[in-house]
């Protein structure tokens, strides 16, 4: 039997996907849940969270999705906020950065320490595992800031950190890097299929975890839409994300996993 950690790294970016989120966790159909709290909503869409994850207990992880960048979110340490104001760096300004070794590595500790921080406090939890939106941790710069702000939070626990590469030469380095710190990395596998056809999504789960290695993290973007969603996203997006809640809630993709000998851990 082969364990699958199957999770969503975007709680707190509209209500429309934190409700589906809440209601996948509540049922067993996540086994981890990332939130951003870099964003508007998240002072008003903890409190449902953290009520969910009282009631499952170890069943899921909860842990938080670092951002640095892309839009939708905002600073949240005093010093990011006085340097940039609301805005976050762009994924292309922080990867040449860290390309020509330029990365404001102080100001970006204190904002990971900030959303570690905001995320604990209001939680009253640390995170089960730590993620960083948008790939960056794929940066040796960037991650070993982020693996310094989770050693300067001292959690009792240390971590999850969730990699965004697959297992391989690239992911081994980035493992070797975080045991340094005392953190353990979980290598990501494909993602759910991106499609908005619900029976085409069901064909292709039947083979989609073949060849994952156990524990394997398959990233997914269940929601439902919402007037934000609709402002924000792409149509052609948020039927994927509809697609996948429908498909993930179904008893049939539940007889698939048992079908295929896998569990969600």
């Amino acid at each position: 039997m082969k364990r699958i950690t199957l999770g969503a790294l975007d709680y707190g970016l509209a209500f429309g996907v934190d409700r589906a989120l809440r209601d996948l966790a509540e049922n067993g159909r996540l086994s981890a849940l990332g939130a951003l709290v870099a964003t508007e909503l998240w002072p008003r869409e903890f409190r449902p969270l953290q009520e969910v994850a009282e009631k499952v207990g170890q069943q899921t992880l909860f842990g938080i999705t670092l951002a640095f960048s892309g839009d939708r979110v905002i600073p949240v340490s005093s010093r990011m906020q006085e340097i940039y104001g609301g805005r976050m760096f762009t994924r292309e300004k922080l990867n040449r950065r860290a390309f020509f070794r330029l990365l404001p590595d102080e100001l970006l500790m204190d904002e990971a320490v900030a959303q570690l921080a905001r995320y604990s406090v209001l939680m009253q939890r640390p995170p089960d595992f730590v993620a960083v939106r948008e790939g960056l941790l794929t940066r040796t710069s960037l991650a070993r800031i982020v693996f310094k702000a989770v050693e300067r939070a001292d959690f009792e626990k240390p971590p999850l950190v969730i990699s965004p590469l697959q297992p391989g030469l690239k992911t081994l380095r980035l493992a070797r890097l975080a045991k340094t710190y005392g953190l353990q990395v979980l290598p990501s596998s494909e993602p759910l299929p991106p499609t908005a056809d619900s029976e085409e999504l069901q064909q292709l789960l039947l083979n989609h975890f073949d060849g994952m290695s156990d524990r394997s993290f398959v990233a997914s973007i269940p929601g439902k839409s919402d007037d934000r969603l609709m402002r924000e996203e792409p149509r052609k997006k948020i039927a994927v994300r509809e697609c996948q809640y429908d498909v993930l809630k179904s008893d049939r993709f539940f007889q698939t996993l048992d079908r295929k000998n896998i569990f969600l851990r």
